[in-house]
């Protein structure tokens, strides 16, 4: 065997493998990505069309039966105001400390999509209400100017805009399995508790829960996509 032909074999197949390990890693998450988008497209156009439904009508005939069935658990209504209410200023100032932690971390660029992609979900959020002008359940707003309309859910919008993102962000991190499950999973109770206090208090119908999900997914899904490696928001630490 010539010098040149053994320098071309590997002593093991070690090298080999860890090649075939990176492409394969490149590839899934490669495939990831192109699925938060498409995620995030079919959300947008499921709110889209439902939005396009409510503001048309058009009888759901899951919505009473379900307002019903949450409307029968107001026997503790200091606890459904509190889950109501940990939607509201404390998640501003929670959205304003992820904001900062990104501009501290020198990642001026996600930084930037986040407050983008808060100001759109709320923007948005209050223009598709006074769009659709579908009254309450309970026929009045939260007090606050504005807010008569339901439809959609602004608190769930933003419980899963931006405790979504913040756990995407420990999602992908490299720390231990156990505690990204935690966070993930905290953030889908909290989610859901929102959304059954919304019923209970009778301040929306459950259509109105499902189109602030469907914007939050969507926003969730461009957030992974923009924010994917080599991506717009991604810059190499030298960079920062």
């Amino acid at each position: 065997m010539t010098p040149e032909r053994e320098a071309n074999v590997p002593v093991t197949g070690v090298p080999q493998r860890v090649a075939d390990d990176h492409v394969a890693d490149r590839s899934s998450t490669t495939h990831s990505n192109i699925a938060w988008l498409v995620i995030a497209i079919l959300s947008l156009v499921g709110l889209v069309v439902l939005t396009v439904a409510v503001a048309s009508r058009v009888v759901f005939p899951f919505d009473q039966p379900l307002l019903a069935l949450a409307r029968s658990w107001d026997g503790w209504p200091l606890v459904w105001q509190a889950m109501s209410q940990s939607a509201n200023i404390p998640l501003i100032v929670i959205g304003v400390g992820f904001v900062l932690w990104l501009l501290w971390t020198k990642r001026r660029r996600e930084a930037v999509l986040v407050i983008v992609m808060l100001v759109a979900v709320t923007a948005g959020s209050e223009g598709v209400k006074q769009l659709v002008a579908r009254p309450r359940p309970s026929g009045t707003g939260d007090g606050i100017p504005g807010v008569v309309y339901s439809f959609p859910s602004g608190h769930v919008l933003e419980v899963l805009t931006i405790l979504g993102t913040i756990a995407l962000r420990v999602w992908r991190t490299s720390r231990r399995l156990l505690l990204r499950r935690v966070v993930v999973i905290l953030v889908l109770i909290e989610l859901v508790l929102v959304a059954i206090a919304r019923l209970a208090l009778d301040e929306h119908y459950p259509t109105d829960l499902l189109g602030g999900t469907l914007g939050g997914v969507a926003a969730l899904g461009f957030y992974a996509w923009f924010t994917r490696p080599g991506g717009w928001a991604d810059r190499p630490a030298a960079d920062r």
